[in-house]
């Protein structure tokens, strides 16, 4: 007991220096480590300046009652029935639009609704009929032959033909028989005969004739249900000219027009030859490979008059042909010889048509499995098609286009300006287009973009645009200074509306945040002799730019923990320690607002690395450190 107790007063003595051993080793580590702090006043910037820079804005002069009419660039202008300087009432039709663009866009959308429910249909029959399949596994087998023995069949003796026997005359040779005339189509619809599966190996074949339309609804069945068809081309003569093999694979995108089958092809009249022009627009891969329908027929034709040359003497033929009948012995049976025959057991009937037996039951399970992931695809095109059909539906109305104010017409375009209006857009949609011509790109896109504007009466306010982090000082009933470019004229104005709405980003308000959102904001001018409807000026606030007691510090001397901001300083006895703060913006993504927690006279140091940490000794430094991209 003794030894015991001894034992382990050793051991505790032993951790225990080894425990405070390394406490005065690390103590005396932690000593040696110094940190750099640098004073805020030598990193900190003023909110003055981003204050400043945040509350200049580029502005324009409207009609403070106004209504402005843009196009609607997936419509096209019928008629303009106002002329500038026209007076105008509420209700008053300014424009009409050609609805049979958006007339047929419905046509097109609901088709496609009917080509989806279609497929469903046809995809919910072919799983229906899976599940009825009866695996091989659970086929009959052939049943095991008693007694059965056939007699042997007593083959006729050969017979025989004179040595100078004379060939048979040509009018004894089976007619040739026409070929029977090919019923065409003159358009391809969504809606056809199906024939066939619709497979690789079974393509639906639709016969056509060289004047023959292919509509965008059946090429865009055909990439949906990614199935395969052939479209084969006659003459008048039901001759066979070309096909176009028609599949998923050849239509690249979804976005299909119609078609005329014949473009681009022509016929060189002294070789007969075809060519393609891969100029035009085609929805398939040319070919002038017969369909498998007619292949069938030359290989298995009865007449046999073409397969003899001319130079072969027709009686050796015939004769030929006479005793190979007899050679072929399995082409005879044991009932052509006798009448007593008795046919041997036989499996039980089944339906030649039907495919039970075909498949084994794994086979079946994965059919069954990939049909109705089949069907869920369909049923997701159905409806996103009838969303495209509903979305349709909301641009159909009487396509007029009416005044909402009662005012004067300042600015109406013409049907023709509206027509090249969009080629304009078009023409500048490009990113690689080079503005060659300076002066007509500054007159594009300086102007009003407005096709038409009714100006009515209450004076005239100034328009601008203004960053989120600013949107606070632009409410309504605050008051913004307008400063005109021309003359110098300076008038105050009145923040009258603000769009909820965000628009897009824009280089006249250059010290926003570009990730930030940009609104728009409406201000009546106190009095407007001395402004144009038109004219630029510049918008600033009122009395914002010394009114905020904040500092921006480099973003990287402040370290986030759990939703909260801190920074590490020196204390009076120039040891760190930890200082929570309070912040605000965060500026162009390098300077973050600080509200409290900080003075100017503090030191702080860069937050990060092993060495910092609370009670670590500090130095003064004046350097502030950046990483190396600033």
């Amino acid at each position: 007991m003794k030894k015991l107790i001894i034992t382990l007063l050793c051991i505790a003595i032993l951790g225990g220096g080894g425990y405070f051993g390394f406490t005065k080793y690390k103590s005396s580590k932690d000593k040696k480590i110094v940190v750099d702090v640098v004073p805020v006043n030598l990193m900190a910037e003023s909110a003055d300046m981003y204050e400043y820079s945040n509350t200049t804005m580029d502005g324009q002069i409207i009609s403070a009652n106004s209504q402005k009419i843009e196009l609607d660039n997936e419509k096209l202008v019928k008629k303009v029935l106002v002329k500038e300087g026209d007076p105008v009432k509420k209700g008053d039709t300014i424009l009409e639009y050609d609805m049979t663009v958006v007339e047929l866009e419905i046509s097109q959308k609901e088709n496609q609704v009917k080509v989806c429910e279609q497929n469903i249909k046809m995809a919910e029959k072919e799983l229906a009929g899976y599940k009825t399949l009866k695996p091989s596994e659970d086929a009959p087998k052939e049943p095991e032959p008693d007694d059965y023995e056939p007699e042997e069949p007593e083959i006729p003796e050969e017979p025989e033909f004179p040595e100078d026997s004379e060939p048979i005359p040509d009018d004894s040779r089976p007619d040739i028989e026409e070929p029977e005339p090919i019923e065409t189509t003159d358009v391809v619809t969504a809606a056809f005969k199906e024939n066939n599966l619709g497979t690789k190996e079974d393509p639906y074949i639709i016969n056509c004739n060289e004047k023959t339309k292919v509509s965008a609804a059946f090429l865009s069945r055909i990439f949906y249900t990614r199935k395969y068809a052939e479209l084969c081309v006659y003459n008048e003569n039901s001759e066979f000219l070309y096909k176009w093999i028609v599949n998923c694979e050849n239509l690249t995108n979804g976005t299909f027009k119609e078609w005329v089958i014949s473009n681009g092809i022509s016929t060189d009249k002294e070789t007969g030859m075809l060519s393609l022009d891969t100029k035009e627009t085609h929805f398939g891969k040319f070919s002038v490979l017969l369909p498998a329908s007619l292949k069938d027929k030359s290989e298995n034709s009865d007449s046999g008059v073409d397969s003899i040359p001319d130079d072969v003497d027709d009686s050796a033929a015939e004769d030929e042909d006479y005793n190979d009948d007899y050679d072929n012995e399995d082409d005879y049976t044991d009932e052509d010889y006798d009448d007593d025959y008795t046919e041997p057991p036989q499996t039980p009937d089944t339906d030649p048509e039907s495919e039970d037996y075909m498949y084994s039951r794994a086979e079946i399970s994965k059919m069954i499995v990939e049909k109705e992931d089949e069907i869920k695809s369909l049923k997701l095109d159905l409806k996103s098609a009838k969303l495209d059909y509903e979305d349709a539906l909301k641009k159909k109305t009487d396509g007029k286009v009416t005044a909402q104010i009662d005012g004067v017409v300042k600015k109406i375009g013409s049907v023709e300006d509206a027509v090249s209006g969009n080629e304009t857009d078009n023409e500048y949609s490009d990113e690689n287009q080079e503005y060659i011509d300076d002066e007509y790109y500054e007159d594009k896109y300086s102007d009003d973009s407005a096709f038409a504007i009714i100006e009515g009466e209450g004076g005239v306010s100034v328009s601008f645009n203004i960053g989120e982090l600013n949107l606070d000082k632009a409410q309504e009933g605050a008051s913004v200074m307008v400063t005109s470019y021309d003359t110098g004229a300076m008038i105050d104005a009145e923040v009258t509306k603000i769009n909820t709405e965000p628009v897009s980003y824009t280089a006249y308000n250059w010290g926003d945040n570009p990730n930030s959102s940009t609104y728009t904001v409406e201000a009546k001018l106190s009095d407007s002799s001395d402004f144009n409807v038109d004219d630029w000026v510049s918008v600033s606030f009122s009395g914002t730019a010394s009114e905020s007691n904040s500092v921006y510090l480099p973003i990287h001397y402040v370290r986030q923990e759990n939703g909260n901001y801190y920074i590490m300083k020196a204390d009076d006895n120039n040891k760190l320690v930890k200082q929570y703060i309070a912040t605000g913006k965060i500026m162009y993504g390098y300077s973050i607002e600080v509200k409290g927690g900080l003075s100017m006279k503090d030191r702080i140091c860069f937050p990060y690395g092993k060495e910092v940490k609370e009670g670590v000794r500090t130095k003064d430094s004046t350097e502030v450190l950046y990483p190396e991209y600033y």
